[in-house]
Parts: structure tokens; sequence; C-alpha cells
């Protein structure tokens, strides 16, 4: 029933860069905050450019901190595309920044010599690098797991072939909780064809539940973190 992509493209790379800048910018935002509220200063990106570019001039350091900061959120991204090329979900990608948090803080950081293991670390900035890369995790997996589920659903309803071809009604229905078949009872084959498929996946994950969106000459459907499961909520675009 999986019809994701699952060759390697430069859409799945831009698409995993992209979803990384967004991710660390949120990052970012949480840094700042617990900047200004001094739970955490001197932040690890400035504290890796001074290992390395000690000489630099100050402005220097400090755009260069920046650039080092969202390139590194942006290649993370792009890697964790690559990995997955398929369904993203939020779960995953909380689990790939608890990695990446893994790999740096009590890996290669440490090695190097900038900053001590995150369990011998001063408690407030440990919890707080924890904290934004769990964050930045949650939104990558988040916006990568929007992105294939629109690429997957059919923009039209005419077209009645979907990714798995045509619906068997009455297996469809046998496969979906209650409520979905429910909701499917009174409705025609080619809306039908649209979207059972993203109704199969909320129902393989019972993560979240769908929201229908009607849209010019069609009809759209996707897997919506903010509607529970098994429920389905409607609007117009």
């Amino acid at each position: 029933m999986d019809s994701y992509r699952s060759e390697l493209t430069s859409e799945t790379v831009v698409g995993g860069g992209l979803a990384g800048l967004v991710a660390t910018a949120a990052m970012t935002a949480l840094l700042v905050a617990a900047d200004v509220t001094g739970v955490m200063n001197y932040e690890p990106p400035r504290k890796i450019i001074d290992k390395f570019f000690p000489r630099f001039p100050l402005p220097l350091r400090d755009a260069a901190a920046v650039l080092a900061h969202f390139g590194y959120g942006v290649a993370g991204g792009c890697l964790y595309a690559v990995a997955r090329r398929k369904q993203s979900t939020r779960a995953a990608g909380i689990t790939y920044g608890a990695l990446v948090w893994a790999v740096g803080y009590e890996g290669w950081l440490p090695a190097m010599g900038i900053l001590p293991p995150a369990h011998r670390d001063k408690t407030g900035r440990a919890l707080t690098m924890l904290a934004a890369h769990l964050l930045y995790g949650a939104v990558l997996g988040n916006i990568l797991g929007r992105r294939a589920l629109a690429e997957r659903v059919p923009a039209k309803p005419g077209d009645v072939s979907g990714p798995s071809g045509n619906v068997d009604r009455l297996d469809l229905l046998s496969r979906l909780p209650e409520s979905y078949a429910s909701y499917l009872s009174d409705k025609d084959p080619a809306f039908t064809a649209t979207v059972s498929p993203v109704l199969e996946q909320s129902a393989a994950t019972q993560e979240h539940g769908v929201h229908v969106r009607f849209v010019p000459g069609g009809v759209q459907a996707l897997v919506d973190p903010a509607v529970p499961y098994p429920q389905i909520t409607e609007g117009v675009d």
C-alpha cells in the first residue's frame, strides 16, 4: 500500500534541506529564549567557531556561528529526508533529533575538547540543548510528513484510479475503523478513490485523524496531527 517515493531525487534532498532550515529556526528561537532568561549563555555554535577560528574578528565569528548553526541544521534535514525516503512522522523526527544531540553532545564535541560530555556539562545548557534538538526533530518530522502526504493524494476526484488502482469498496470499508467506513458510505467512487489512501494511512498508524478539504475542481485529504484519531474534519479552501 506504500506508494511513497523510494528513489533518491534532488527534490528529496532540497525538501529535506528546507525542512531543516525551518526546524533550525524553531530551535534557534528556543535557544535565544534560554539566552535571554539566563538559562544558557555562550551557545555551542559560537564555542565551535571560537575553537577553530580564534583569530577571526568578533563580528565575523558571530556571523560564522550563525551560518554554521543553520548550515548544520539544513544538512541534518537533508540527511533525514534521504535516510527516511518514506512517510515521516513527528515521533520519527524526535528520535532523529535525540540521535543528533547524542552524537554531538556525547560524541564529537567532547572528543574535540569543545564541550564536556552532556552528562557532565552544566545542567541548564545540557537540558536546553536536548530540548532544542527534540524540537528540531519534531518540526522536521512533521513538515516532511505533511509534504509526503500531500504528494500522495490525487488532486481531483474525477481520477478514480488512486495509488493502488480502483478501489474495491467492500474490501476497503472492512479495513477501516467504523467512523471512516461510515464517512465513505454515501460518497461516490471518485471521492472514495481520492480520500481512501489517506484514511488507510491514518488507520495504519492510528496516531492522527484526517482533514478533508474541498478545493476548486477537486478534493484533497491529509493526516492532520490536530485531528484526533479516528475523526475526520472538513474544510473549504
